[in-house]
């Protein structure tokens, strides 16, 4: 993997610089850079554009939603992980919606967190067990604001992506499903998610389920003839 930029924002300096110091011991993490207010996580984001945004949403200056929505307008590559004492699922539910792919709370095990940041920089969502069973309901009972099924735009191969994303299994589990590689799995994911109009796996597999598709449905795919590529995420 190539080396992957992190920025993190937190107003607990002591906390952000540990964070740090913990990151920049694995050799593919790096620079690694700190904003402890939203005025300085705005002027990083605007001269390095990190790869990924790791931040608390309680924030002494503001709120840590704000970041997100300047994460998405100043830096729209980048990937945002929540790591937070927060223990809600609705702000989580409205960071989900804003594009974040992880929460994780602060007390975190360190190996975790990093495997997280990695899990995100390649695009997959990360939360927390305890925390998913909250989340996934209230994503579900949202009414879908479109006046068709929006599944239909999604072309068969999509859908089958998808189908594989709603019974839970890992970018690899869906390309040895599907005959794919990772490459095409992520590409597939990519557009199914623009189709869709959200922002994370974990909101697409809500907006299925609203529409009727059943965890468990999916058979095998037979070998593609000359397909190619794929990727997706798990759901650590």
């Amino acid at each position: 993997m190539s080396d992957i930029s992190v920025l993190i924002v937190d107003d607990h300096q002591v906390f952000a610089e540990a964070v740090r110091s913990l990151l920049s011991r694995e050799p593919e993490l790096r620079p690694v850079w700190v904003a402890c207010t939203v005025p300085e996580a705005q002027a990083l984001l605007g001269r390095h554009r990190p790869a990924v945004v790791v931040l608390d949403l309680l924030l002494a200056d503001g709120s840590g939603l704000q970041v997100v929505d300047h994460v998405r307008e100043q830096s729209p590559d980048s990937r945002m992980l929540v790591l937070t004492g927060f223990t809600s699922p609705e702000p989580a539910v409205a960071a989900l919606q804003r594009g974040v792919l992880g929460w994780l709370p602060k007390t975190v095990d360190p190996d975790r967190l990093v495997a997280a940041i990695r899990g995100v920089a390649r695009g997959e969502a990360w939360l927390s067990p305890d925390l998913l069973g909250d989340v996934l309901p209230r994503l579900v009972a949202q009414p879908g604001i479109a006046p068709h099924d929006p599944l239909a735009s999604l072309t068969p191969r999509e859908r089958e992506v998808l189908q594989c994303m709603v019974d839970g299994l890992s970018r690899g589990e869906i390309a040895s499903r599907l005959y794919l590689s990772a490459n095409t799995v992520r590409t597939h994911t990519q557009n199914l998610l623009a189709k869709l109009g959200v922002h994370s796996t974990l909101e697409s597999v809500a907006l299925a389920l609203r529409q009727g598709m059943v965890p468990g449905s999916a058979g095998r795919s037979a070998p593609p003839d000359s397909d190619g590529r794929s990727a997706l995420m798990p759901m650590a």
